[in-house]
């Protein structure tokens, strides 16, 4: 059965001026025609025969529709690794799910941001996952917590420490790069980043962190989902998380706890 975001190698079966009718896995699909990159690019159109990688947006239409934009299948990349997390943490009841204008936040950081993270937020919202890992949100009214808030304030920080001649991270050493917070380790202070750089897709974007008490950093290509649930899992490499499995109380290793609740 096929699921959303779900990665496909599709076969064209037949073109008409609305779309394309593919196969794929004993399954029929159909990709409109502004979902194929000969939309808008020199991209050959499609023609029957055709093999390409597709991705599904919508299994529950008849057929189920699919992308073969690039665009899409990264984004569908970093939405996978949110259903397990989900499945394995569960988030608050629906009725508490977040609604973000995310259009105004991407506009107060001068960067468009994570589909993952967006998907967290609204289904999150802002709180501590496993016991420790503080998932930043935008609008928390606590500025400690706040993903624009901790933006601005760590990029002030984290200039002053560079003034004061503490060494950057390597992978700032281009200049281009930039650091943008998204999650917070409480009680010991690690602060965890996304290292956007120019020309690297949001969906692309990966994890670096920073210990609260040392000049030391970490690299992990991974999306901030992906790092969330390596955490609640047991399954993480961060060397800032090993002893994470004696320290947290296992009632908290697979619960959320949401803003709403713990600032209250």
């Amino acid at each position: 059965m096929l699921s959303d975001h779900q990665e496909c190698d599709v076969v064209v079966t037949a073109v008409a001026p609305v779309g394309t009718a593919i196969h794929t896995q004993g399954y029929e699909g159909f990709i409109d025609q502004a979902k194929h990159p000969s939309w808008r690019s020199d991209a050959p159109r499609p023609a029957v025969g055709d093999r390409m990688r597709a991705v599904v947006l919508d299994s529950t239409r008849k057929p189920p529709r699919f992308s073969a934009l690039p665009s899409d299948i990264r984004i569908a990349r970093s939405l996978r690794c949110t259903e397990p997390l989900m499945r394995l943490c569960p988030p608050p009841p629906a009725e508490d799910a977040r609604v973000v204008a995310w259009d105004a936040v991407e506009a107060a950081l001068g960067i468009a941001l994570p589909a993952d993270y967006k998907r967290l937020v609204e289904t999150y919202g802002g709180g501590q996952f496993a016991g420790t890992l503080w998932l930043l949100e935008p609008g928390c009214p606590e500025e400690m917590y706040d993903l624009v808030a901790q933006t601005a304030e760590r990029e002030e920080t984290l200039a002053d420490l560079w003034d004061a001649g503490e060494a950057e991270p390597p992978e700032l050493h281009d200049g281009a790069a930039r650091l943008v917070p998204w999650a917070y380790v409480e009680g010991a202070g690690h602060m965890l980043y996304w290292l956007v750089r120019p020309g690297v897709e949001p969906e692309e974007w990966t994890v670096i962190l920073n210990g609260g008490r040392g000049p030391l950093w970490e690299s992990h290509a991974a999306s901030c989902s992906r790092f969330i649930l390596d955490v609640v899992a047991g399954t993480t490499t961060s060397t800032y998380f090993t002893d994470h499995e004696d320290t947290a109380d296992p009632a908290d290793r697979t619960c959320f706890r949401p803003n709403s609740h713990i600032l209250s």
